[in-house]
């Protein structure tokens, strides 16, 4: 009967949270209403975004938030860890599984935090990174001059060829052999074909340095086998763990490295256990135990059929835009893409137009997208000439051949009715937009949030 009892109390107190919000701070309450409703009535489109459960956001917004604790599990700075230890122990078990790995950190903040944790771990002041460069579709955090990595090691930045904008293994490692980097860091932001990340640890064996791989953009697709893992060719694997599906956050993941041993000081410690110490107290304090009660909740749908099935589909969804968009003679990098995501040189396809106003213009007509700096892009940031779309959010919203076609068309009438005006602004005719917006609606409509 008690048992009964405090269930019962349990499922009263987290089912009130959004009315007592609601009580309690109805500006807030009704934006929130009103992001669900951007999101319903809107098309997904963009490559870094993806759209978590009802069970992760209950887990998000659960009391285990309020448990403050430092340390890892078995070995913490505060009591009454009980619980907490095992929803840690339980989400870390979970992302060893569905990574196939023998490590997994599942405390970092964020991914930008989780490669922060293995730069700090592994460099002193002044070694030296070989890294994407951030305008050849690179991350802020692997080397970026405005970044923390940028600002205390040298960073050497890697390209992808001009010519047909893929990555190049020779170059690279003759830029390895050269600098001699201490740590190498692969995966990339905006990059649409297959890494390979045996070939890196190759070139990282070549030449004595640690391989990091951030696979952010792809670890959905890595989970469910649709693009090869790194887990066991880096010795660092990072991810952020929303752009899969899940929690805002970060994790670290290590193979068969992760007992290999470093030199710091006069000791020898296993990486696994200076991942450890530099996530607390070196680079971050207290957990975030409800992103963590998300994650083992998230882990768990990893593990399902359903959701790794729906890997393959993203990039067949990806695939089918990407080639619809180049058969309308949209100048698509790559002439394809090989995971979830399509880069378009908007200005090379449309006389005049830069992502700035593609983004904004089908902003306008309820499609959602972002602008991209592409390689050798001559246009600065803040306008850009290129566009990057991604197929996560509609694909999980059901979505299939049928629907992207009909995106298609969308995005390509949108786009040719767009009047320039300058590189940031534009005029488009409001009957135009008005009809786009509401076939947005109907497609919507038909494929509600998942």
């Amino acid at each position: 009967m008690l048992e009964l009892l405090e269930k019962l109390s349990s499922q009263q107190y987290h089912k009130d949270i959004f009315d007592a919000l609601k009580k309690q701070d109805e500006q807030i309450y009704q934006l929130i209403v009103k992001e669900y409703e951007r999101l319903h009535n809107t098309i997904q489109l963009i490559a870094a975004e993806n759209q978590c459960s009802q069970s992760v956001l209950a887990a998000l917004g659960s009391i285990v938030q309020n448990k403050t604790t430092e340390g890892f599990p078995g070995s913490r700075f505060h009591g009454g860890c009980e619980v907490v230890d095992n929803i840690e122990n339980i989400a870390a078990a979970r992302a060893r599984e569905t990574f196939d790995a023998q490590y997994a950190n599942v405390q970092p903040h964020s991914g930008t935090n989780a490669n922060q944790i293995v730069i700090t771990a592994l460099l002193e002041r002044d070694d030296t990174i070989l890294s994407l460069g951030m305008d050849q579709g690179g991350h802020v955090s692997h080397g970026a001059n405005v970044a923390f990595s940028g600002k205390f090691f040298k960073v050497h930045n890697y390209s992808v060829n001009k010519s047909n904008y893929l990555l190049d293994y020779d170059s690279i490692k003759a830029m390895a052999i050269a600098f001699k980097p201490k740590l190498i860091i692969c995966g990339a932001t905006a990059y649409s074909r297959t890494i390979d990340f045996k070939k890196f640890r190759e070139i990282a064996d070549r030449v004595g340095a640690y391989l990091l791989a951030d696979i952010s953009h792809i670890a959905s697709l890595v989970i469910a086998g649709a693009h090869p893992s790194p887990v066991n060719h880096a010795h660092f694997t990072t991810t952020s763990t929303y752009k899969p599906g899940g929690p805002r956050g970060g994790l670290i993941l290590m193979g068969h490295d992760f007992d290999r041993t470093i030199t710091i000081g006069d000791k020898e410690i296993p990486l696994y256990k200076l991942l450890d110490k530099t996530t607390f107290p070196g680079v971050q304090g207290t957990p975030y135990l409800n992103n963590i009660a998300a994650k083992a909740v998230f882990f768990k749908e990893t593990l399902s059929e359903k959701y790794r099935a729906r890997q393959f589909k993203i990039i067949e969804n990806a695939k089918r835009l990407a080639g619809n968009l180049a058969g309308l003679g949209y100048d698509v990098l790559t002439n394809g893409t090989d995971n979830h995501m399509v880069l378009v040189n908007i200005s090379n396809s449309i006389e005049g137009l830069t992502g700035l106003i593609a983004q904004q213009s089908l902003e306008d007509c309820g499609i959602i997208i972002n602008m991209n700096k592409l390689p050798y892009d001559d246009k600065n940031a803040k306008i850009t000439s290129g566009i990057r779309l991604g197929t996560p959010i509609v694909t999980k919203n059901g979505m299939g051949n049928e629907e992207i076609d009909t995106i298609t068309t969308l995005i390509d009438t949108a786009l040719r009715k767009v009047k320039v005006i300058s590189d940031r602004k534009y005029e488009l005719d409001g009957s135009v937009k008005e009809e786009i917006k509401e076939k947005v609606k109907q497609i919507s409509s038909r494929f509600p949030l998942r």
